[in-house]
């Protein structure tokens, strides 16, 4: 049982911390011509969380291209506000994950005190 719940919280820090990595790379490249947003998407998985890191391709820019000075490239599109609302959600689930860590720590040295 506690082996399970550590495992699962692993691999939310795991995730969490590829989220953050991801939403930090995004926001480092907000003004790189023809940057693609990358997005990372989890799914509950038997073991844990499984993770999957993608581009994520946007639409058509409105910009002209007289404008682009990096050459045929479309700026990135990349929202700001965005980013920063989904690192605080992401920080979030780190913490949490952390928490539920240290709580399956707590259960399991509690546990074998008693048993000693």
């Amino acid at each position: 049982m506690a082996g399970s719940v550590i495992n699962a919280a692993l691999t939310g820090l795991q995730a969490a911390t590829l989220k953050l990595r991801s939403n930090a790379n995004n926001i480092a490249n907000v003004s790189t011509v023809g940057f693609q947003k990358q997005q990372v998407t989890t799914v509950a998985g038997v073991y844990g969380v499984e993770v999957k890191v993608e581009r994520v391709n946007g639409t058509a820019s409105s910009v002209p291209q007289a404008d682009n000075t990096e050459g045929s490239l479309p700026p990135s599109e990349i929202d700001l506000l965005e980013e920063s609302i989904e690192m605080g959600a992401n920080k979030r689930l780190y913490d949490a994950n952390l928490m539920t860590l240290r709580v399956a720590d707590n259960m399991l040295g509690a546990l074998l005190d008693i048993k000693a």
